[in-house]
């Protein structure tokens, strides 16, 4: 038998063999286990369980490949990392669970979109506890010590729970007319708040300058600033008195500010729409839409 006939011969055999192999082998979702590090997770939205995924074939073998994600009874309430995962060699998927808010979570597992069977429960404990509400604004109690500051400060305590300081009270009121309804809790219950960041100018509702920097700038969301280009430009949005209305800011948070697409005239920045669209700080972050 010559060469090109055994070399022929092993291809053909090759070919008929290879598609076999390439076949996806199915799951069985009914074998597919889910399973967590820790039955109990302080709520401070830092401590967290693993939960794993393990998918199997219908043959009882690894399934590399599927796309695993998880849902908690509680919604959103929950943070769970990575939105989704691929099973990796060992048909595994591992993902990352943490709260801020007390109680007992069901976490259920999809596989390809598909429904596994079972759930892990996870219990937070230990988390804020005093029925404060989205929305709510938050300070701790006076020192009585004029030299000390930490105890002046005023937090939007915000839907995802955490909290978001205003950097001075001109800030406060572009968002606020009065302190009215800031509320005074404890120093332990306000450590148990993890902070988000900083409340930034609320968007459209006046200039802004930096102390060191002539450019004037109008504020859109999430803090981002637009460099008002000529003076007609800053009297067509905010008036014939509009340099009185500058607010200057302290470099000391010149990071909290991003910087956007200069407004060349008033069309390309409509002051009253926009402080509209963006009324509450939920918005202004995109916490809520």
């Amino acid at each position: 038998m010559n060469k090109w006939f055994i070399t022929g011969a092993l291809v053909a055999s090759l070919a008929i063999a290879l598609p076999l192999c390439s076949q996806a082998a199915e799951i069985d979702l009914g074998s597919t286990t889910i399973s967590t590090s820790k039955a109990k997770v302080n709520a401070d939205g830092i401590d967290q369980a693993i939960v794993s995924v393990r998918v199997r074939t219908v043959n009882y073998l690894s399934a590399p490949g599927a796309t695993i994600t998880l849902t908690s009874s509680r919604g959103e309430m929950d943070e769970i990392t990575p939105a989704s995962v691929t099973t990796n060699d060992y048909g595994k998927a591992e993902f990352l669970v943490r709260s801020l808010k007390n109680g007992t979570s069901s976490i259920t597992a999809y596989v390809n979109g598909q429904k596994a069977p079972g759930a892990v429960s996870i219990e937070f404990a230990n988390g804020l506890d005093i029925g404060l509400a989205p929305g709510s604004l938050i300070k701790i109690p006076s020192d009585s010590d004029p030299n000390t500051f930490s105890d002046t400060a005023v937090y939007y305590f915000a839907s995802n729970g955490r909290r978001y300081v205003f950097s001075n009270d001109k800030v406060y009121f572009t968002w606020y007319t009065s302190f009215d309804n800031v509320r005074t809790i404890s120093i332990e219950d306000m450590t148990k708040i993890p902070i988000g960041g900083n409340v930034t100018y609320r968007p459209g509702v006046k200039p802004v300058k930096f102390q060191t920097d002539d450019k004037v700038y109008a504020v859109d969301r999430n803090g981002t600033l637009r460099w008002l280009k000529t003076e007609a430009v800053a009297r067509a949005i905010y008036g014939d008195n509009w340099t009185s209305k500058v607010d200057d800011i302290n470099e000391a948070f010149y990071v909290n500010y991003k910087f956007g697409v200069p407004v060349d005239n008033s069309i390309d920045f409509m002051a009253d729409t926009i402080s509209n669209k963006y009324s509450s700080i939920e918005k202004d972050k995109g916490i809520t839409q």
